[in-house]
């Protein structure tokens, strides 16, 4: 019979900083004053190294049923080139891809490349779907609901 090994060393244990907690943080940095209705990043070592970006275009109370999946919504991951179960900083290039997305969400093309090129595609591609959405508008940034 197999045996499932689970080893402390991990970095998702014990406390230990995941090691894409500095892409998550220049994601967030990017992403400030993004006007997107609901944006929600987090990092996890847990399977694999990621970045998890949760975004709809409408803010939470206008949701259908008050369900994140019936909003124009999107799950973008960020993870290690090359299916690495880790990243490692001295690799400088990531793998960018839209995982999940509602109904007329554009398409998103999968791209590996350094930190700064993908987390500036992110927010193009997010400020995208939402002047496709709402159309140009000029919101004050302190009413932007991720600043």
């Amino acid at each position: 019979m197999a045996e499932s090994v689970q080893s402390i060393d991990r970095p998702d244990v014990n406390g230990t900083p995941a090691k894409m907690a500095a892409i998550c943080e220049a994601v967030i940095a990017a992403l400030v004053g993004c006007q997107a209705g609901w944006l929600k990043i987090t990092t996890d070592d847990n399977i694999m190294s990621s970045v998890t970006i949760r975004g709809t275009v409408q803010p939470k109370d206008q949701w259908s049923y008050g369900i994140f999946h019936n909003a124009r919504y999107w799950i973008i991951h960020v993870f290690p080139m090359k299916g690495k179960r880790y990243y490692d900083p001295a690799d400088p290039k990531v793998t960018v891809k839209l995982s999940s997305s509602g109904i007329g969400t554009a398409k998103f093309r999968k791209y590996t490349g350094p930190v700064d090129k993908v987390t500036a595609k992110v927010r193009a591609w997010i400020t995208a779907e939402i002047d496709a959405y709402y159309g140009e508008r000029d919101i004050d940034p302190a009413e932007a609901p991720f600043s």
